[in-house]
């Protein structure tokens, strides 16, 4: 934990004057407090919360879940020279397929709150802070199930992590400049009609519709509202927003599920960005990722996706054991799983293959993909970044566990015009055709010196992306003057 800033400013004794008149200052008996969202998928849309009860994430780090195997039934005609006797020569066993989840995301870092804090400050500071941690966690939820879906989607494409090899995924693109108010419905009718396919390679005939949810950014809903997509539906619709989208009878604000109306019989619901950057870093990228890079969102069906969480011990009170004061003790320890990448339809503005990209860059690397919170990820750190020359630079990285093991696995640089800030558009510049990019060791071991494979000019950028065996992903940039 990080120290405590110290510091002292005292105000002046002489109070503050009005019209020639002292003016008083007095505290407000209440906090201004943010407003949060609730679960946006929830309900058996979009991810399935039955499967793991609340006990059995309590007690359980996995927890298989088996599905029976329908058997491939062939008809056969009776009397033909085949297999047409009385009875069939063709048998089944019956089989199932399991899949698990892993309850091993963990919410507990304690929050100190001194007495001086509490006896200074005349609102109860101990209750509004449970309070915010409680309301924090649906944005944390939310983070970690668009992640998984992310995650199981464009590993699957890129082959890496759980896949051996390249799977097909559902993607669908949107020029959100260009195409006209019929063409985002087109579009977005055939991206669901996507899941209404199933998926073969399991048994798995289609994706009910009612198990169907979908999770856009805030910035593409406004897009549907203003080209006439998004269908509030009436009074009817009012009623149910009323009921489950927010409001109590007296009309009291009690959550905020992101609801924003329906495209073709499907719930659509906005996902905040700070649930977002929740989601890039549970994926190892800097927060900015999800926000500014060119995922929309997705239909997913809970079919496909599993969420167990524990809160039986979500939150102690305790006094504090460095001296007078309280400390908050929470615990919620959760796991989200997608089973089947088929089960999401992504919507993008542009083709997304960013674990591919970096499966390029960093060839002959073991890395590992997978959901992972922000405070165990090994993201590198940066020393200073400088320049000798226009074709030479030092930087250094290191990725550090709890030993002082080093885990820097590999670093790629780009010049570019401006900063990347985003992995995905650090890949993409990367990899485009003559651009002036490529590997270099910038571990402290080796010194790091960068070599340019051809001189940079003043105003363009260096960047560099240094990534850990466990995917954690760090960007540096700094502009070249000579």
């Amino acid at each position: 934990m990080a120290l405590q800033t110290v510091g002292q400013v005292l105000a002046s004794y002489k109070a503050p004057y009005i019209n020639g008149n002292a003016a008083g200052l007095a505290f407000a008996p209440a906090f201004l407090v943010g407003l949060y969202q609730g679960l946006v998928e929830k309900d058996g849309r979009g991810v399935d919360d039955n499967f793991v009860t609340s006990e059995l994430a309590e007690s359980n780090t996995q927890i298989a879940v088996h599905r029976l195997i329908p058997v491939k039934l062939r008809a056969r005609e009776i009397g033909a020279s085949k297999n047409g006797a009385a009875y069939s020569q063709n048998q089944h066993f019956t089989t199932t397929e399991t899949v698990g989840i892993e309850i091993t995301q963990l919410l507990d870092e304690p929050i100190k709150i001194p007495r001086w804090t509490k006896d200074h400050l005349p609102v109860d500071v101990l209750a509004k802070y449970i309070q915010l941690f409680s309301d924090r966690i649906a944005t944390v939820l939310n983070g970690a199930t668009f992640a998984s879906k992310f995650l199981a989607t464009y590993t699957a494409k890129a082959g890496v992590g759980e896949f051996s090899a390249p799977q097909d995924i559902r993607e669908t693109a949107f020029d959100l400049e260009n195409d006209t108010d019929k063409v985002i419905l087109k579009k977005f009718i055939y991206a669901n009609g996507k899941l209404d396919r199933g998926d073969r390679g399991h048994d798995i005939d289609t994706f009910d519709r009612k198990t169907r949810v979908c999770v856009i950014k805030t910035t593409f809903g406004p897009v549907l509202k203003a080209e006439g997509i998004i269908n509030l539906g009436g009074a009817n619709e009012l009623y149910r927003i009323i009921k489950n989208g927010g409001l109590n009878g007296e009309g009291t604000r009690i959550e905020d599920d992101g609801y924003v109306g329906e495209i073709d019989g499907i719930e659509v619901r906005e996902i905040a960005d700070i649930a977002l950057g929740y989601a890039s870093t549970f994926l190892g990228f800097p927060e900015e990722e999800l926000i500014e890079g060119d995922v929309l969102g997705y239909i997913a069906s809970s079919y496909a996706n599993a969420r167990g969480v524990s809160t039986s011990r979500q939150t102690q009170v305790v006094d504090e054991v460095d001296g007078q004061g309280s400390r908050i003790l929470p615990y919620v320890i959760f796991g989200v799983k997608c089973w089947y990448q088929l089960g999401n339809s992504f919507l993008v503005e542009d083709n997304i293959d960013i674990f591919g990209n970096l499966k390029t860059l960093f060839t002959g690397k073991t890395i590992t993909y997978k959901l992972k919170g922000e405070a165990s990820r090994l993201y590198p750190l940066f020393g200073t970044l400088a320049f000798t020359d226009s074709t030479h630079a030092t930087l250094t990285a290191t990725a550090l566990d709890d030993w002082n093991n080093d885990h820097l696995s590999g670093a790629y640089y780009v010049v570019s015009d401006a900063p990347l800030k985003t992995v995905g558009a650090f890949a993409k510049a990367a990899l485009a055709v003559s651009a002036n990019a490529g590997s270099c060791d910038i571990s402290v071991a080796t010194g790091g010196t960068i070599t340019l494979t051809s001189a940079i000019t003043n105003g363009k950028y260096l960047n560099v992306l240094a990534i850990a065996d466990d995917g954690s992903c760090s960007l540096t940039s700094k502009a070249y003057s000579a």
